[in-house]
């Protein structure tokens, strides 16, 4: 069950990736940030399309003492995003990379599917989940900001772009404020091309490698399991199904079929419900032994909380496609509740 799963869970951290979609409210502009603490120098950010398209560069040193021992480290660093791509130039190192953000396309898609007010408030959401709040507004210079504090940090943030931001963790301080600031700036399309200086190494088959070995990295796979069984079940019936699909509040981040496994993942704030369709073939020794059966709807069904991870999940039988279907809730559902959802998936 872990195996397959897995797959599903991958997709939650796309939902971050969706708000990157529409990063700014403000459509072009420039920041200079000074950096001070145990990270001292500048970052230099320009951006456009509200952040489709950013440009960074930092210059800083770093230093850190532990145990009486003091590490330097110096970082001289250009970053540049369009639309999904990236390109990386390192002025210390001498190289360059470049590539492709794996699953940015749905993500945009995620983002563009809600409206300004829908991704404020979905934002908001995220920020809770982690344990994070707005303390209220402040002034920053002329510009009012919104006060958010998460994770040891304090930001002062206007429209999007963090104009300040306090953070001391485990006695390393790094603060940023601004020195210039020039919203609805108007940016030349020659800031987001990559300099040609330099050799750029494309990692884009490295980086879908890591997405889809994912499972390995974490120890959930190793080179005795078998081969996963493709599911029968066309993908593109499959998304046609999850397209058709609603449920209370929750919308769909991203659809996907690796490994042969279909996997989308619906989110509603920090809620999410997976739903994941696999060959039975793949069902690993206990899965059902350890989850109550039981009829519902004309499908032989199995319930249980997931093994080490905070949900349930609910398995439906589909024989005639060799086929199982996992409903998984994160946080747990009750299955009634699974049960509802089930009812809504016509496969």
């Amino acid at each position: 069950m872990k195996r397959l799963l897995l797959i599903a869970l991958v997709l939650i951290g796309m939902q971050a990736q969706g708000q990157e979609a529409k990063r700014y409210a403000i459509k072009s502009g420039y920041i200079k940030l000074e950096l001070t603490g145990n990270v001292s120098g500048t970052r230099e950010i320009w951006w456009d399309n509200y952040g489709s398209k950013t440009r960074e560069l930092e210059k800083s040193t770093s230093v850190t003492k532990i145990f009486g021992i003091k590490t330097e480290e110096k970082t001289h660093k250009l970053t540049i995003n369009v639309d999904g791509l990236f390109w990386v130039r390192d002025y210390i190192e001498g190289t360059g990379s470049k590539g492709k953000i794996y699953g940015y396309q749905q993500s945009k898609d995620f983002a563009n599917s809600m409206t300004d007010k829908e991704r404020e408030e979905f934002g908001k959401q995220m920020l809770q989940g982690m344990g994070g709040q707005i303390q209220g507004e402040e002034k920053v210079g002329s510009y009012t900001c919104e006060v958010v504090s998460l994770m040891g940090a304090k930001t002062w943030v206007y429209k999007g772009v963090a104009l300040k931001t306090e953070a001391n963790l485990m006695g390393i301080t790094a603060n940023e404020k601004y020195t210039e600031f020039k919203p609805d700036m108007a940016v030349a399309v020659a800031k987001f091309v990559a300099p040609t200086d330099v050799e750029y190494e494309d990692q884009s088959v490295e980086m879908q490698g890591m997405w889809d070995q994912s499972m390995m990295d974490d120890g959930y796979e190793d080179e005795d399991d078998e081969p996963m069984v493709p599911v029968k079940y066309p993908f593109e019936k499959f998304k046609k199904v999850i397209n058709g699909f609603s449920h209370q509040d929750y919308r769909c981040v991203a659809t996907h079929s690796m490994q042969g496994v279909h996997a989308a993942n619906f989110m509603k704030g920090m809620n999410a419900i997976m739903v994941v369709a696999t060959s039975r073939q793949n069902a690993e020794d206990g899965d059902k032994e350890r989850f109550e059966s039981f009829n519902a709807n004309g499908h032989k069904c199995y319930y249980g909380k997931m093994e080490e991870e905070e949900g349930t999940a609910l398995l439906v039988e589909y024989p005639q496609y060799d086929m199982f279907i996992s409903i998984v809730g994160v946080p747990g559902l009750s299955k009634n509740e699974l049960l509802e959802v089930e009812k809504k998936l016509q496969f």
